[in-house]
């Protein structure tokens, strides 16, 4: 088990100097999961670069789950010496604090609709721009309904779904408390 550990820790630590860093880095620079794709120089499956922008999203407050109060915890390995300078790996959890909860924010249905209703998800997608489409189409959404910040590119898909008709059940703004 010890092993395992180790070596999940070895391959995370592998692929954060391959692709990680780069997608984190990209992603805050507004570039969508296709897009950060084709710019990593390292291959890397779409799938794991979905879950390591939906993971660097969460842990940057950027969406949230619904439950305001629910603790979150982040994992990192911390590298250490013992008296002979050996080097080995420590697994340490560092909690994540969520945004301030009167910030304005999105209710997300996304993955709801996309599995419940594929038909009025392909109907979302359409009504956006080709580039807000991918944005949203990439994310791995579940079923569950999160927050969402209302940073511009969020604010534009809320406006545009709202012209078109489709927010209801879909995007909704809040305010906050």
């Amino acid at each position: 088990m010890e092993r395992t550990h180790f070596q999940r820790a070895l391959s995370d630590f592998v692929y954060d100097m391959a692709s990680g860093g780069a997608i984190c880095h990209l992603t805050d620079l507004g570039y969508t999961v296709k897009q950060i794709r084709e710019s990593l120089d390292y291959p890397t499956p779409y799938e794991r670069i979905q879950k390591t922008v939906w993971k660097h999203l969460l842990d940057t407050g950027v969406v949230t789950p619904l439950e305001q109060g629910e603790a979150r915890e982040k994992v990192e390995y911390v590298r250490e010496y013992d008296r002979y300078g050996k080097p080995s790996f420590r697994r340490v959890t560092v909690p994540v604090s969520s945004p301030e909860p009167s910030s304005p924010r999105l209710l997300c249905r996304f993955g709801l609709v996309k599995y419940k209703d594929p038909e009025r998800y392909r109907e979302v997608l359409e009504a956006l721009s080709p580039r807000q489409a991918e944005y949203i189409d990439g994310l791995p959404w579940g079923v569950e309904s999160v927050w969402h910040r209302a940073d511009k590119r969020m604010l534009e898909i809320y406006h545009t779904l709202e012209r078109a008709g489709l927010s209801q059940g879909v995007c909704f703004f809040e305010t906050g408390e």
